[in-house]
């Protein structure tokens, strides 16, 4: 009774169990118990565990960056990029240089900088201005 009720849960775990359960309980009086179907059980799980080790793998896998050809390419390779383009040694460029009119703002605002310390503000808003008498009449 315990044999089958395990038979019946490894069934349900892990799929096809052995198909003469019966045979296997009514042989428990012979000496040898059902040591062929035993065996065909352990490995049919353990062909089972090495399929799904097998699934996992290839499901993490990484892809190769450049992956290899199985076959021989005939004939002349197809140029690359950076041999069509052809430009040589080309200096590096500033970032601000891609967008003219903030470059122009960014120099107007150090002019502007620079050019507080060369000339003084002009001061509008200060007392210079008359205010009539400041005393009254005498």
């Amino acid at each position: 009774e315990k044999l089958q009720r395990g038979l019946s849960m490894m069934e349900k775990e892990f799929g096809q169990g052995s198909e003469d359960e019966n045979d296997i309980i009514g042989d428990e009086d012979e000496e040898g118990i059902g040591d062929s179907d035993e065996d065909d059980f352990y490995k049919s799980i353990k062909s089972k565990s090495k399929a799904k080790k097998e699934a996992k793998k290839q499901m993490y896998a990484v892809a190769p960056k450049y992956p290899r050809l199985e076959r021989v390419v005939e004939g002349e390779r197809a140029i690359g990029h950076t041999i069509m383009k052809n430009r040589g040694l080309v200096p590096h460029k500033a970032r601000i240089n891609r967008n003219p009119r903030v470059k122009k703002r960014e120099q107007y605002r150090k002019a502007l900088i620079s050019r507080k310390g060369a000339v003084r503000e002009v001061r509008t808003e200060e007392g210079h201005v008359y205010g009539g008498e400041s005393t009254g009449i005498k």
